[in-house]
């Protein structure tokens, strides 16, 4: 019988077990496994040394994924990021703890990959969160293959296809008949019949500020001989204070209508007294504070623009729009033949966008601007 190579033995089973040594010192770390053939496990013992060449030592693979990433993220997350996308990925690692509990890094292969996403789908997480969970898993991965601790990233062209899309563009705004309505109601009701949110709402209806942008303006942002609103800052619920906008494009300034700026300065005087009737001391130049002193919550917004919209518009629950809502709606109004037809360069400046998001997300029609340019297409044929 021939001498078979070193590491490989035979087995009672008949079977090949191949083992390799890789690394060296504390770093060493043995692998086994069983094949049918010899021919098998002499290919096997090729590759694992030529990933030892190559940097994979696979130090670290019976470690627990979850308690991995945990760690990951305290090293090459934490303080590098947002405070916001420092919770998303926290998230993830929930999301990671509940379908990955007790599996280890060398259990992690592109199959699983696929079966976890597959599952993650079907429990019906928006397609948004699904993308933020691809994005950092893959990144986590990365990470693990550029310290040797896997050979290939098992996240490559794992497809999430299947995950539910968020609300479509159509429930995404109101309609300019419903816009309309809900700028003229707020626009002429009596100062002292005004609370917060609906001086919030509607600032967002004649600016199409993000809600974190609006509820962070200040006294000096107001230009009253400009007309102007500035936006240098956002609120952030995350560490509840004041943050940088968005993005580079998120500073700029906004042109409003005079009675805006009469509004607020009316509303600036209103909420003094309400505060001090209260007894809490003005410690904020925010332009909107609750009765108790606090800028108000976005969940507390959204409650309150889709109870205007069912009393002032007389819409069906489902027909409401979210404060983001009303964002999507005045940009498309700028779009719409009854806004001007603005130019998208025009609305990306105002909406603090670049061109291509307001192209992507913004430039579809409301639903009156659908049917009216229907009938222009109609006539246009009917007069050939």
């Amino acid at each position: 019988m021939a001498k078979l190579p070193k590491g490989i033995d035979k087995m009672p089973s008949g079977k090949y077990k191949a083992t390799a040594s890789i690394g060296s010192g504390r770093t060493r770390k043995r692998k086994s496994k069983s094949f049918a053939t010899i021919t098998e496990a002499k290919q096997w013992m090729v590759e694992v040394n030529a990933d030892m060449h190559s940097g994979t030592t696979y130090a670290g693979d019976d470690e627990l994924i979850t308690e991995t990433y945990n760690e990951w993220v305290k090293v090459y997350v934490v303080g590098k990021v947002s405070a916001a996308t420092e919770l998303s990925y926290h998230f993830t690692g929930k999301i990671v703890a509940k379908y990955c509990g007790d599996m280890r890094i060398k259990d992690l292969s592109r199959k699983q990959c696929q079966e976890l996403f597959n599952t993650i789908v079907a429990s019906g997480y928006a397609k948004t969160t699904v993308q933020k969970f691809k994005v950092h898993l893959t990144k986590f991965c990365r990470n693990l293959v550029n310290e040797g601790v896997m050979k290939r990233n098992p996240m490559t062209d794992i497809d999430i296809r299947g995950a539910k899309h968020g609300k479509q563009a159509d429930d995404k705004f109101m309609s300019i008949t419903a816009y309309k309505c809900l700028l003229k109601e707020l626009k002429q009701r009596p100062i002292h019949e005004m609370n917060v949110y609906g001086m919030v709402i509607l600032t967002i209806l004649c600016t199409g500020m993000r809600v974190s942008e609006a509820v962070d303006l200040r006294l000096d942002d107001i230009d009253r001989e400009q007309a102007t609103l500035r936006v240098d800052s956002s609120y952030s619920r995350v560490i509840h204070g004041s943050k940088a906008p968005k993005t580079a494009n998120s500073y700029r300034t906004v042109p409003v209508p005079a009675f805006l700026i009469n509004r607020l300065n009316q509303w600036r005087f209103r909420q003094n007294e309400v505060l001090m009737n209260k007894g809490i001391s003005m410690q904020s130049d925010h332009l909107f504070l609750t009765e108790t002193g606090s800028v108000p919550d976005a969940s507390a917004m959204n409650f309150w623009v889709k109870k205007l919209q069912r009393e002032v518009c007389g819409l069906a629950a489902d027909e409401t729009v979210t404060t983001h809502g009303l964002r999507h709606t005045y940009a498309s109004y700028l779009l719409s033949r009854e806004g001007g037809n603005q130019s998208i360069t025009y609305v990306a400046a105002v909406l603090g966008d670049t061109q291509e998001m307001v192209q992507a997300v913004y430039a579809h029609l409301m639903p009156e601007e659908k049917a009216s340019q229907a009938d222009v297409v109609r006539d246009a044929m009917e007069a050939i």
